[in-house]
């Protein structure tokens, strides 16, 4: 492996100059989302709120991410995706101002709600402007520099965000909003007066059998990302309180393990990408698979900080492997015509995930213990990879 696919400072002949555009937009975006890494312990610590309702809280966030992954897809096939892109933008900037002031459990559920609304839009809309922004052969290493971009912005989240958090959890939402209204800046001037190098095609076979509903590897694929979501948001959903509760870790630890699975991904998404081009997109997605049932299955199994940095570097090379595969094998299937019909549906299973790890999360841990959350995670991992094996047949 040669230096080139490492250092991002001699990466600029390898990316085309809209991909660095839209990766650091996803950056500048991702910083807002120290609000997703701490929502949970704001809810239970700051409001006290009892753990399952935490999780019907955060199941209505995945049911905005649901609504809005396929609501921002089908929009985008009637208006400018950059233009639709600028105004969500804006609304959740402020949406996210009142998730910092509002206490009231129905009124936060409605917030929460619309906030995943727009958060599932502005996920698809992304997918889409990388294809009309980048050429055919940039797409595949735009979606690697934007898994490393969008880390690099969590990384930089779990810390600030942890140290807020200490402080007082209403400045994680601020500065959050602040983030959010900076990317819209960016994004405005960065597409202002820019053509878009593909419009989405309407080819014959759109029509037919690539159109998704009927497109039988697609859904299965569907399927495996589903199973493969239900396993790996419970990071984000559970994975704090189980620190704090099992662990017994404070909240500015608990970033810095959101920071080390951030920077991982920063430091190794490319070479390991490169790498593993060797590899048929079955082999990456059923690696990836096992090394995320691993990573999570092993948490009740141990104690301690290295432990604990151990089974985060174990599930992160799941990632790394398995989540810019998914997004490329959608983006391959896109391009027959119906992108957007593509990018919602994808979106939209995946934000399934979203809205049921909460709540069966939620019940789990509070029925059976915090431990039977990661075996739960460990079993789904692996029930994934038939589904896989189907969706990569020849």
């Amino acid at each position: 492996m040669t230096d080139r696919y490492i250092y991002p400072i001699r990466l600029s002949g390898y990316f085309c100059p809209m991909a660095w555009v839209l990766a650091a937009l996803i950056f500048i975006s991702r910083l807002s989302a120290m609000v997703k890494l701490f929502m949970a312990l704001y809810l239970r610590q700051a409001l006290a709120l009892p753990i399952e309702t935490v999780g019907w809280l955060l199941s209505g966030y995945g049911a905005g991410l649901l609504i809005g992954s396929m609501g921002g897809g089908l929009l985008s096939e009637h208006f400018p995706t950059a233009r639709l892109t600028a105004a969500l933008f804006f609304v959740s900037a402020w949406i996210l101002v009142l998730l910092g002031l509002v206490t009231d459990v129905l009124l936060l559920a409605g917030l929460l709600l619309f906030s995943g609304v727009l958060d599932g839009a502005i996920r698809t809309l992304h997918q889409r402007l990388i294809m009309e922004y980048c050429e055919v052969a940039q797409r595949t290493r735009s979606q690697s520099l934007n898994r490393v971009a969008s880390n690099l912005g969590m990384a930089v989240a779990g810390v600030v965000g942890g140290v807020l958090a200490q402080t007082d959890f209403r400045w994680v939402f601020f500065l959050s909003a602040a983030m959010s209204l900076l990317a819209l800046v960016w994004f405005v001037r960065a597409t202002h007066q820019r053509d878009i190098l593909r419009q989405d095609e309407d080819s014959e076979g759109a029509s037919g059998s690539c159109v998704p509903y009927r497109d039988k590897p697609f859904l299965w694929l569907l399927g495996a990302s589903v199973l493969l979501g239900l396993a790996f948001e419970p990071v984000y959903s559970m994975l704090g309180n189980y620190l704090l509760d099992y662990y017994r870790l404070g909240a500015e630890v608990i970033g810095w393990q959101f920071a080390l699975n951030a920077v991982l991904v920063v430091v190794l998404q490319i070479p390991i990408s490169h790498w593993s081009e060797q590899w048929s997109a079955r082999w990456r997605l059923l690696a990836g698979s096992i090394l995320l049932a691993c990573g999570l299955g092993m948490l009740p199994l141990g104690a301690g900080v290295f432990y604990l940095c151990l089974s985060t570097a174990i599930w992160t090379l799941g990632e790394i492997l398995f989540m810019p595969t998914l997004n490329v094998m959608v983006m391959k299937r896109a391009q027959a015509g119906k992108s957007g019909h593509y990018f919602g549906l994808f979106s939209m299973c995946w934000s399934v995930s979203v809205l049921l790890s909460p709540t069966l999360g939620g019940h789990l841990y509070g029925h059976f213990g915090g431990n039977s959350v990661w075996l739960g995670c460990a079993a789904l991992a692996i029930l994934s990879m038939p589904l896989v094996c189907q969706a990569t047949r020849r």
